[in-house]
């Protein structure tokens, strides 16, 4: 069986092809993909720009894609958890299965772990189909429509920081960068219970949409003081909980000044250059605890719960859903859209 596949062959060199479909594993599953979204890292593989691609972490020719829902199509002898039909999401990496940390479901230790669509890549979902083994599938319910479902794993990578953080009504919680990842930490600091939720960004169409997501305050750097203004709002308290997910050395300096005393700062953005300049003092003042995030593995199944339980939704931040023969077009234009989109999802199989 062929399907229809796109690959990065290279820097700025993407193409549509007809592959085959591998034999599967008797403890993986066939997947028809339904929707995939576009990940800002799937842009930078494309254009070559990412430190995965400089460092040779990620080699070409890599068949992208790491967020996706879809539906199984066929189980392997051994598949137990899933039938034919079952709507479905994965993790985002895949484990190796037979070292003795897998044979003890550990995976996180798994010294043989490949990244979808990324590094070492195992195959990704810019495809009509997907493979992956039983144990990182799960079952995704019926209330969750496969658009919201596409989106679970940019809410992993949020919520992986997110859960650092301890979240009472009291709590003031900022945001940092207007992206997918920001824009989620938005919609669970929400569904934490945080009482004050402030997203910092640069462009007025991203704030509203992270009012929408749940940010009861939103900062634009480019009219106000961003430090100023929070300590304005917060009565000069500070954040208590920070979320940087912009990927810009400036905003590391700007976590420090808008912390509060013994805040907890996750860092969820990739910095392509040395941080120099940077004056460390006032976070050994204020005792602040950073931490950086890579994502968890079996966080799909909290999310669901919050999605399920809370009413957590991303789809505000859904501003173009394109179709999978439009993808390539779209990478090759992807300079005229990235300020004005904040996540474009591609619909690869039309569901009924």
């Amino acid at each position: 069986m062929n399907m229809k596949a796109i690959t990065v062959l290279g820097q700025n060199n993407i193409v549509m092809r007809d592959e085959p479909v591998r034999e599967l594993e008797p403890d993986e599953v066939l997947c028809r993909v339904v929707y995939t979204g576009v990940c800002g890292t799937d842009l930078a593989i494309y254009a070559g720009t990412t430190t995965f691609v400089t460092s040779g972490q990620i080699k070409y020719p890599v068949r992208i894609g790491h967020e996706w829902s879809g539906y199984v199509v066929k189980c392997g002898k051994d598949v137990t958890l899933f039938k034919e039909g079952d709507r479905v999401v994965s993790e985002t990496a895949v484990a190796c299965r037979k070292c003795e940390a897998c044979k003890k479901g550990d995976f996180s230790n798994c010294k043989h772990t490949r990244s979808v669509g990324t590094i070492d890549a195992w195959d990704g979902s810019y495809a009509e189909y997907v493979i992956f083994p039983e144990s990182h599938l799960y079952h995704l319910p019926d209330e969750i429509s496969y658009e919201q479902g596409a989106m679970i794993e940019p809410l992993q990578i949020a919520y992986a920081g997110m859960r650092k953080f301890t979240i009472t009504k009291d709590s003031v919680v900022a945001v940092i960068g207007t992206g997918p990842i920001g824009m989620c930490c938005i919609a669970l600091a929400k569904a934490m219970g945080a009482g004050r939720i402030i997203m910092i960004g640069r462009t007025d169409f991203k704030l509203e949409v992270a009012k929408k997501m749940g940010a009861t305050d939103t900062i634009n750097i480019r009219s106000v003081d961003a430090v100023e203004e929070l300590m304005r709002i917060t009565n000069g308290h500070g954040a208590d909980c920070i979320a940087e997910t912009s990927g810009a050395n400036s905003t590391v300096q700007q976590c420090i000044a808008i912390a509060a005393k013994r805040a907890f700062v996750v860092m969820l953005g990739f910095y392509e250059t040395k941080i120099d300049g940077l004056d460390f003092s006032d976070a050994i003042f204020k005792e602040l605890t950073f931490r950086g995030i890579m994502g968890e593995w079996r966080l799909v199944p909290q999310i669901i719960d919050y999605i399920m339980k809370s009413g957590l939704t991303t789809m505000p931040m859904v501003t173009r859903t394109i179709d999978f023969d439009d993808c390539v077009s779209y990478f090759e234009n992807h300079e005229s859209t990235h300020k004005v989109d904040i996540k474009t999802l591609v619909r690869i199989t039309d569901v009924k």
